[in-house]
């Protein structure tokens, strides 16, 4: 789908023979072109809203949230009508059950040419055959920034241990400092353990095949305690043929 973006890591076999895959940011290649839109796109972090799901006033994530539309045939992409979020309860009991609503994604996120390239290139990383190779996507993009302070952890997954309800997940960081924890945790679907890794460095991601794999992340705080603990994330959720209502 896209040449722009490439990585010398095993992913489309690593997902099929393990259901999930781990890539260094070292693995990755970045076509010079897009180098400047990766920049613009890093700084939409600093434009996030608070996430008012929040349990007891917490205050730790800020987010927002949009959907695409991804036709695998010719790699075409375009932005969906913004809507809620939905989670059942069996998935996330921390916020499930609800439609969830978050800032739509900036116009300046929407056209970004490095996220629309990333986008296609996670999608043409996955193991997928039959008509799931040639029915229509919806591509789901949460930009999350993760804060902990010295009176309140920072919880990347305050719901645990979970899938996350989509076919396959691409898990991107974007920056990570000052911070402690946030240890990344793959797990089987009884909840064994198969990995446990640290995303550090920009571009360091992880994969999931999520109907078979579960995952969480360990709470971050600050390394010093002046400053806030940052863990700023990209996700992209993809499922095949999910229409926008059925997030509502």
């Amino acid at each position: 789908m896209t040449d722009l973006i490439r990585c010398d890591s095993e992913i489309y076999h690593d997902l099929r023979e393990d259901r999930y895959a781990w890539i260094p940011a070292s693995r990755f290649w970045i076509a010079p072109s897009l180098l400047d839109d990766r920049k613009r796109l890093w700084s939409e972090w600093d434009h996030l809203q608070p996430d008012r799901h929040l349990q007891n006033g917490a205050s730790f994530r800020m987010r927002r949230l949009g959907y695409f539309e991804l036709r695998p045939a010719t790699g075409g992409l375009r932005p969906l009508s913004h809507g809620p979020y939905y989670q059942s309860r069996d998935i996330n009991h921390y916020a499930g059950g609800i439609d969830r609503r978050f800032a739509p994604l900036r116009d300046s996120t929407v056209t970004n040419r490095f996220l629309l390239e990333l986008i296609r290139f996670d999608f043409s990383q996955f193991p997928i055959d039959g008509w799931k190779s040639i029915r229509t996507w919806t591509v789901d993009v949460h930009l999350f920034r993760i804060i902990g302070r010295p009176d309140e952890v920072g919880e990347p997954t305050p719901e645990g241990i979970h899938h996350d309800g989509d076919e396959f997940d691409a898990v991107h960081l974007v920056q990570r400092r000052n911070a402690v924890g946030g240890v990344s945790g793959v797990y089987d679907n009884d909840q064994c353990p198969l990995k446990s890794l640290t995303l550090r460095k920009s571009m360091d991601s992880l994969m999931l095949w999520d109907p078979h794999v579960m995952h969480g992340v360990s709470p971050i705080r600050p390394s010093a305690p002046e400053q806030p603990a940052i863990r700023d994330v990209l996700v992209i959720g993809y499922n095949p043929d999910r229409l926008l209502a059925m997030h509502g």
